[in-house]
């Protein structure tokens, strides 16, 4: 071979970028990969997959090019890679150096350049000599918390210049292409999936790869790619060595979810003691909350924004050190709200734009608030991240006993999983916790305002440009003057806007003092002083801005006060307290607030009648919020809802409770399919009690009820629907009964109880026929003809498929043909017909891709796969079943993929691929656990069958009996039968 040096330094040489060229019995295919040694090619294994000859090229078209035959040495299809061995011609380049590997981060935020160079189909070029593929260095970036689940790669590159064939992807020929972070490869190209544009390709994430192998399988790739002693790879992309940090340097990846719970951190004094009390607590990986209690306005949040803004920077809060956090998040119950929608979607903030996208759709999919928090746990890894919740006694009762759902959801995720969030919490008094979780909470009291000269500095601080005297007043004073207040943080700064008030008689600060002695609460008293002192233009702007709870422009405040009083010149009185410190302003947003504080006393002081009254104010918000609600056929995010969900709760605080659930069910059920069930229940539960007009609550009935459905319990959901059916008999509302009675097949369907489906599904249907409304009366057949198949009565089921096709050729849609096709397949599965299931499948799952749509695709492919077992074909079963496997997955549906892996298992078992059946076996028994679904121990079972196989039959035979007992003979997954009867075989 002659002797040619590689590229200068580490990194990817272009002489060992490789074409792969295969022949398979259909045809030819190509491919990319690269020359990691000198007689190893990594590339993808579906490359290569079920390949007659394998050809690698190198230098293509160019000096120096070579080619020579190839053999497929090692290859997983699961992980998609694939290494081949190649003797090169001697004209070759010598390969001296292998190629190095490493990963990237997955246990924190970042953005990694990235690079692959391959073959894909957009640069096919024709020339006079014939038709070729240009080779194209894809530059882009990786984002490192993207596809975890999956453990690929996500690569943002430059969008494919052409599209020259709409039946395959314009990337085709880049798979198998390495992925290089800087001098390492980190992955392999494996896919482009359409529906992420042209700008996305999957690359397959070795670091992840090697971990799912088997030790043998493991060893073997390590071999043939060179690499080094077992452990992790070395880290790729930009990394800090160990020490490089500097002390009290914002951390690089730290990011910052939410704005800051309290004014002025730079004023903040002392508590020194306390800061030292929640570093420990924070320090402490027992330790799952922080509760800063005391009574208002002492300083709770102040010092919690110090805790947070000194983790912003770098630092440690206390003389205990700790990991700085990889991402903080600000909530309040007084400004953002804490919800548990709120919650998730600020922590997946923290995570980037892609890993935000995908949680998204998790939590749009639906599921239990346990799925969604288990998905979030998964995409946070082991991260620290440090949540403050800031006013936690507004969803608190007296004693402090959680009084708000959804926070008792988040508690019990917060204490029961192994690896969480810390929570620093505020709070005026202790939350309750159950007896064995009080181990896991810590409790910082600040039951003492300031000592005296720390407040006495702060005092002098307020008065920086000297025009109130604070300068020229000695220290005994100003130490009286804080004793007074007991060095209440806020009671200070209420003195100081006090003094500034009254420009008429200039009070000092012993005038403002000697009224306020030996008063019960301070805080209080020294606010509403204040308010005397003010106008009703002021009070009336203040009262808008106390209702509004949360900051808003100005124009916003003129328009709701243009309604209640349009002489009121709003924009002055803003600007007037504004200057009295009254109001914070925001100067980058341009917009204004009231401190909490004073939002709670203002609110508490408006008036009970006239123009300004508490009602009036409320309603006008209501109405102000109503005008910016956007048409529900723009509502895509959650956040383009916001306007209603504002204007529910004004109504609400009016005393508007009918209104109120009109509100409300305009925008439940959008709520529900997009993920905030707990939200819609949350609000269903605010105006039950209170609705007047009979049919507001039939609506409200309804809307909870599918609300219920989906949050549980469901057998509230039966109860509510059934309330609901009754009382829309008696209205006469047919449309409403039919969206009743749908809700209660759905919720009896849902508790198991197949029996009590048929007559309200039926009705339903029925119903919809009569109404002549099409879309419902597709929705009740389709559940209809599925809870016939799951009864175990298949003809009653495809009676109900036939009168689906109908109406799907009569509308000619493409989903409703795909929802006839599904009811038709899982009712000939039901039947045993195993040739027309297998052909009903594939076209159903067609159907569904026509229509853009996922809904059901998972279950087709399944059904299709168990008819070819039944029909003895496991080899082409295993590759269905595979296929199902994915697209249960994008579902994000646990029980589903768990179905189909289950299935997949035994369709490797019959094609006497038992390591395979074993592996695939084991992640199925792990996604039925997650769903809680009785099949998981049937997987179990069969796990211990393959891999007992080899050396003790009779130990097989006994783990499939078990095995064949555990399943529940449901129609969509292997039947008992089938496992018994292997049982008998291998036991003989």
């Amino acid at each position: 071979m002659r002797d040619e040096p590689v590229a200068d330094g580490p990194g990817l040489d272009p002489h060992r970028i490789a074409e792969i060229i295969v022949e398979t019995g259909s045809g030819r295919r190509r491919g990319s990969g690269y020359r990691v040694c000198a007689r190893a090619v990594l590339t993808a294994a579906h490359v290569v997959a079920d390949a007659t000859a394998v050809v690698v090229r190198c230098d293509a078209d160019r000096d120096g090019e070579w080619s020579a035959p190839a053999t497929v040495t090692w290859a997983d299809r699961h992980s998609d890679l694939a290494v081949l061995s190649v003797v090169p011609p001697p004209a070759a380049p010598t390969v001296v150096e292998p190629a190095r590997f490493g990963r990237i981060a997955d246990d924190r935020h970042g953005v990694i350049d990235v690079y692959a160079a391959g073959f894909p189909l957009w640069k096919r070029r024709t020339r006079r000599e014939g038709t070729f593929r240009e080779l194209h260095q894809a530059d882009g970036t990786v984002a490192a918390l993207s596809n975890l689940r999956t453990g690929t790669l996500e690569m943002t590159v430059a969008p494919a210049g052409a599209d020259p064939d709409p039946g395959a992807s314009p990337w085709a020929g880049m798979s198998g292409a390495a992925v290089w972070a800087g001098h390492l490869i980190i992955g392999v190209v494996a896919e482009h999936h359409r529906s992420e544009g042209p700008g996305r390709l999957t690359a397959v994430r070795l670091d992840h790869a090697l971990r799912g192998l088997g030790a043998d399988k493991r060893g073997e790739l390590a071999r043939l790619l060179c690499l080094p002693a077992p452990g992790p790879l070395p880290l790729a992309g930009p990394g800090e060595p160990p020490g490089a940090r500097v002390p009290g340097a914002r951390a690089p990846d730290l990011r910052v979810v939410g704005v800051p719970v309290a004014y002025g951190i730079e004023l903040f004094k002392n508590r020194t003691s306390e800061r030292d009390a929640v570093a420990r607590h924070l320090s402490d990986p027992a330790i799952r909350m922080v509760t800063i209690t005391g009574p208002r306005g002492i300083g709770k949040s102040a010092l919690a924004a110090k805790v947070m803004d000194l983790l912003d920077r770098g630092s440690w809060p206390g003389t205990v050190q700790g990991p700085v956090p990889s991402g903080l998040v600000n909530l309040s119950t007084r400004t953002s709200g804490i919800s548990l929608e709120r919650l998730y979607f600020d922590c997946a903030r923290l995570l980037g734009p892609e890993c935000l996208a995908r949680l998204r759709d998790v939590w749009t999919a639906g599921g239990t608030a346990q799925d969604r928090l288990a998905e979030l746990h998964a995409a946070l890894g082991e991260r620290l991240v440090v949540v403050l919740m800031d006013n936690l006694e507004d969803l608190l009762d007296d004693d402090g006993s959680v009084a708000d759902e959804e926070l008792a959801v988040i508690l019990d995720w917060l204490f029961r999983v192994r690896s969480t969030p810390r929570l620093l919490v505020t709070s005026q008094v202790p939350v309750r916790l159950a007896p064995e979780l009080r181990r896991f909470a810590a409790h910082v009291e600040l039951s003492e305002g300031l000592g005296p000269a720390e407040a006495a500095a702060l005092l002098r601080e307020l008065d920086r440009d000297g025009s109130l005297g604070m300068a020229q007043l000695s220290d005994d004073e100003l130490l009286h003057a804080a004793v007074h207040v007991h060095g209440v943080p806020r009671a200070l700064e209420l003195l100081i806007g006090a003094l500034a008030d009254d420009t008429a008689l200039l009070p000092s600060l012993q005038d403002v003092l000697k009224d306020f002695t030996r008063r019960h609460d301070v805080v209080a008293d020294l606010a509403q002083d204040r308010y005397k002192r003010l106008d009703a233009r002021a009070h009336a702007v203040l009262g808008v801005l106390a209702a509004l709870r949360t900051p808003v422009g100005q124009d916003a405040v003129e328009e709701i006060l243009s309604g209640l009083d349009p002489e009121l010149p709003a924009a002055p009185v803003l600007i007037s307290l504004v200057r009295r410190h009254l109001v914070s302003v925001d100067r980058a947003h341009r917009t204004f607030a009231l401190h909490p504080l004073d939002a709670e006393i203002a609110y508490g002081r408006m008036p009970r009648n006239g123009p300004h009254r508490r009602q009036a104010v409320e309603r006008q918000i209501a109405s102000w919020y109503e005008r910016r609600t956007r048409p529900r056929g723009e509502w895509r995010t959650l956040e383009d809802i916001e306007p209603n969900r504002r204007r529910f709760h004004h109504l609400l605080r009016a005393g508007d409770h009918d209104d109120a659930a009109r509100a409300l069910c305009e925008i439940s059920e959008w709520l529900v399919w997009h993920g905030s069930v707990l939200a819609a229940v949350t609000m269903h539960l605010a105006v039950e009690e209170h609705i007047q007009d009979e049919r507001v609550r039939l609506a409200h009935t309804v809307a909870y009820g599918h609300a219920r459905l989906s949050a549980g319990p469901i057998e509230q959901a039966v109860h509510l629907f059934a309330e609901a059916v009754t009382l829309a008999e008696r209205l006469g509302d047919r449309p409403a009964l039919q969206n009743a009675l749908f809700g209660l097949g759905d919720a009896h369907r849902q508790l198991g109880d197949q029996g009590a489906t048929i007559a309200p599904l039926t009705r339903a249907a029925e119903l919809a026929r009569e109404l002549g409304d099409p879309e419902r009366e597709v929705h009740a057949l389709l559940s209809l003809s599925l809870a016939h198949s799951y009864l175990g009565d298949g003809e009653s089921a495809l009676t109900v498929a036939d009168r689906l096709t109908q109406l799907a050729d009569t509308a000619g849609d493409l989903l409703t043909i795909a929802r006839a096709g599904n009811a038709r397949t899982i009712a000939l599965l039901t039947l045993g017909r195993w040739q027309e299931t297998a052909e009903a499948g594939a076209a159903t799952a067609r159907a569904y891709r026509a229509a853009a749509s996922q809904e059901a695709i998972a279950y087709a492919l399944n059904a299709q796969g168990l008819a070819l077992l039944a029909l003895d074909a496991p080899a082409r079963a295993a590759t269905v079943l595979e296929e199902a496997r994915h697209e249960a997955s994008l579902m994000e549906n646990p029980r589903a993929e768990g179905v189909c892996l289950l299935n997949l298992a035994w369709a490797y078992w019959c094609d006497g691929r038992t390591e395979e059946s074993a592996a695939t076996a084991d992640r199925a028994s792990a996604a039925l656990d997650i769903a809680g679904a009785t099949q998981a121990d049937a997987a179990r079972a069969l796990s211990r069958a393959a891999r007992d196989l080899s050396s003790s039959p009779r130990a097989a035979a006994e783990a499939l009996t078990r095995a064949a007992v555990a399943l529940d003979g449901n129609a969509e997954v292997i039947r008992p039968g089938w496992v018994r009867e292997r049982a008998e075989r291998v036991g003989e």
